[in-house]
């Protein structure tokens, strides 16, 4: 009865233990610098377009930003309407200030899934790891993703 017992427990305790869940609608975000120039007459980086206005912007073929700089993101309102608040760890935010630094002027492209949905223009330093940009998606569509995007890189972390 015992072994029975201890049997049941150790079979409960291994059917428990599950990897980490599958994310329904996986986004993964990244941030890209818009690209600079050509070298040697050859484009140097990787064309994205945004879904609503059509905006095309070559971007550098490596991330600024990657999922594992991204703390969270959240959906916040500002003066001229929905937009996305992301957040970085201590690495995103050297990274985000270095490109805020020697790209000023250029635009940011926040990608999912390796396309383009957002870009914001560097304006001035951005010295606090928080990057604020609005996405070409609706405003209903927005909770969802925002969501989505959350779900992903929880999932990311647990998988590491």
């Amino acid at each position: 009865m015992k072994r029975l017992l201890s049997l049941l427990l150790l079979i409960g305790l291994f059917t428990g233990c599950k990897t980490t869940p599958e994310v329904e609608n996986m986004l993964i975000p990244r941030i890209m610098v818009e690209s600079r120039g050509t070298q040697y007459g050859a484009l140097r980086g990787k064309a994205y377009k945004l879904p609503v206005s059509g905006t095309e912007i070559i971007a550098d073929r490596e991330p600024v930003i990657t999922e594992k700089d991204i703390l969270n993101v959240e959906l916040v309102q500002v003066e001229m309407g929905l937009a996305l608040l992301i957040e970085m760890n201590d690495a995103g935010a050297r990274a985000l200030y270095r490109a805020s630094v020697t790209d000023r002027g250029s635009r940011l492209v926040f990608t999912t899934n390796d396309q383009a949905i957002g870009a914001r223009r560097i304006d001035g330093v951005i010295n606090d790891g928080k990057l604020y940009t609005f996405v070409e998606v609706k405003d209903d569509e927005m909770g969802p993703l925002v969501l989505d995007i959350k779900a992903s890189l929880a999932a990311l972390r647990r998988s590491r």
